[in-house]
């Protein structure tokens, strides 16, 4: 069984990885966010919901057919 990721950045930063990326259910996916200078992590959401802020790096397990991870970043 797989689990399809959609992993984006919102503006002023970039994530690794990013775009579609299909993992084994109940695998462990680390990502990186990377702000622009100036700019800080702001928030995490996942299916639309605000899950952690601030962090640079986050870990999430795929424990669903899809997920829609989103990073924001805000100015420092």
């Amino acid at each position: 069984m797989t689990c399809q990721l959609t992993i984006r950045a919102g503006d002023n930063g970039k994530i690794s990885p990013e775009g579609e990326v299909i993992v084994g259910k109940s695998s462990h996916v680390y990502l990186h966010a990377q702000p622009e200078p100036g700019y800080q992590v702001q928030m995490w959401y996942i299916n639309g919901n605000q899950l952690y802020g601030g962090t640079k790096q986050f870990r999430i397990t795929a424990d669903e057919d899809k997920l829609d991870i989103h990073v924001t970043f805000s100015k420092i």
